[in-house]
């Protein structure tokens, strides 16, 4: 299953180091409204990036998120884990992009408050 075909891809790298991870990218106010909104489950390792952005919403949501909220300069300012389906909204003042994917996400890739996570738009589009 292609995982939000119509999306350009970002690559992401923590402290430096690249991130092996299928990221698309929500830069549209129609992309950022919908979001994951009424999607499959993703697999782990992929997620959507919403820029910009500071607060999501879990209505229409099938599946818990987590949400990875950065500054203007990349920095983790703050991890939202299991954000229940269909309940509430979650943000962070001073962020200015969104990372949602999966609970364990974070942990997987050893994401943490205070590093950096760096994206960019994908070259080979």
């Amino acid at each position: 299953m292609n995982f939000l075909p119509r999306l350009p891809r970002v690559e992401l790298s923590l402290d430096g180091e690249p991130l092996d991870a299928d990221i698309a990218l929500a830069s549209s106010i129609l992309s950022r409204f919908r979001g994951l909104m009424l999607t499959a489950r993703p697999e782990m390792g992929r997620g959507l990036l919403l820029v910009p952005c500071s607060s999501i919403h879990m209505l229409g949501m099938c599946y818990p998120l987590e949400a990875v909220y950065l500054s203007k300069d990349f920095r983790v300012l703050k991890i939202s884990r299991g954000l229940p389906p269909w309940m509430g909204i979650s943000g962070c003042l001073g962020a200015r992009a969104v990372l949602e994917w999966l609970p364990g996400n974070a942990a997987h890739f050893g994401v943490r408050v205070g590093q950096h996570l760096h994206w960019r738009r994908r070259a080979s589009q």
